[in-house]
Order: structure tokens, then C-alpha cells, then sequence
């Protein structure tokens, strides 16, 4: 029962790292809209 669990591990160990790989080196096809804060948040930042 132990050897299949270590084969089991193994092989989803090994595929989740390829596949980490692999998005990590692919581009993405959206961009990421960000819209302007307000002015009266201004108020509430730390940063003078």
C-alpha cells in the first residue's frame, strides 16, 4: 500500500510542477483595468 501511495505522490507531484512551468512561461490574453481613485480617498493615504 506505501509504494503506491509514493508512486501516486510522485506522479502528481511531477505533474503539478510541469504544469506550474508551463503557465508560468505562457502569456496571458487580457489585460487588467485599474480605474483612477478619487479624490477624497486622498484623505485616507499614509503617503504625503
Amino acid at each position: 500500500m506505501s509504494v503506491i501511495i509514493n508512486k501516486a505522490t510522485k506522479i502528481v507531484k511531477k505533474t503539478a510542477e510541469l504544469s506550474l512551468k508551463r503557465d508560468a512561461n505562457s502569456t496571458t490574453c487580457f489585460a487588467i483595468y485599474q480605474p483612477k481613485a478619487p479624490k477624497a480617498l486622498k484623505k485616507f493615504s499614509k503617503i504625503k
